[in-house]
């Protein structure tokens, strides 16, 4: 495929010269136990009453925003890039690599990742830094996190607050999609080439089906597994979900991709690109993400659902 590939690592969309790297890293999430994390699990830290703190990955710097720890967060990588207030903050590292001389000169309370970022993990705590790994494997896990780094960061009430306000926005959206008698099967494509999907471990797994979708690889183990295409054949699904790279790209016209149901109908769709994507991290702004995808299964829908994703005082 021509163009810059871009890629969902645990549901973070991140630059093209991460892509082979990253091949590696899915891999690993395919079998966690291959990864040694070296952090302390979110939920048993123990930190001082206002840390002050690194993110190295945008979720987390996303989800500390949220709970009004900001002034705390003295250090990111370079893929933080919302709430637009984070963009003058020190870059201290990529997400596979972090410039550990840098982070030894800030000295923080605490440095944040996220799962599939073990190994970066074990370097930064052999510099005797604590490291927290902060979860993202299902949808419900934003609401938990913002609960867990609102009370790591001194901000308790806070993050109840928007945890609860998530929670509640997600049983509505329950209700609204249960209004359609459709459940259309779903092709989520990561990348096409070499084709890569969302599998049951996934995030975004869990996106479809509170979307009202089936993902067809929903039975699949792995977060992020290849998938043949003769098995997407037989899938035939209803409707398929195309990085933003992948737009004006021959292949999707040719055999086989040509003879799915979802390309006959044009039910295909593309992502925005990644500043406007709204699906690949695991925040408050998921919502809105949610709101377009559910709209694109139930287009009867879109109306009521993006009454929904507006933010409420």
């Amino acid at each position: 495929m021509a163009g810059k590939p871009s890629i969902i690592h645990r549901s973070h969309l991140l630059s093209a010269a991460l892509f082979f790297s990253l091949i590696t890293c899915l891999a690993a999430i395919a079998d966690p136990a291959s990864l040694k994390s070296s952090a302390v699990p979110l939920a048993n830290v123990n930190s001082p009453e206002k840390p002050r703190v690194v993110s190295l990955a945008p979720s987390n710097t996303e989800l500390l925003c949220s709970v009004g720890a900001r002034e705390q967060i003295i250090g990111v990588s370079s893929f933080c890039d919302y709430p637009k207030e984070v963009t003058g903050i020190a870059k201290v590292g990529t997400f596979i690599s972090a410039n550990l001389e840098r982070l030894a000169r800030l000295k923080p309370d605490l440095v944040l990742l996220v799962s599939g970022q073990e190994e970066l993990a074990a370097k930064i705590k052999n510099h005797k830094m604590k490291t927290v790994i902060v979860d993202n494997n299902k949808l419900t896990d934003i609401g938990k996190n913002l609960k867990a780094l609102g009370r790591l960061t001194g901000h308790y009430q806070e993050g109840e607050a928007a945890a609860q306000k998530f929670e509640d926005r997600l049983q509505t959206l329950a209700q609204i999609v249960k209004k359609s008698k459709r459940k259309p099967k779903v092709f989520y494509c990561v990348w096409p080439q070499p084709l890569m999907t969302a599998g049951k471990a996934s995030f975004i797994d869990d996106i479809i089906t509170s979307c009202g979708g089936t993902n067809i690889a929903g039975d699949m183990a792995a977060s992020y597994p290849r998938f043949s295409l003769e098995r997407l054949v037989l899938s035939n699904p209803d409707v398929i979900v195309m990085p933003f790279e992948a737009r004006n790209q021959a292949f999707i016209k040719q055999s086989p991709w040509n003879k799915l149901q979802a390309v006959r109908q044009q039910h295909i769709y593309y992502l925005p690109d990644q500043k406007n994507d709204m699906l690949s991290r695991p925040t408050l702004r998921v919502l809105k993400g949610m709101a377009w995808l559910g709209g694109v299964f139930h287009p009867e829908l879109t109306k009521e659902l993006a009454k929904w994703s507006e933010p409420k005082s």
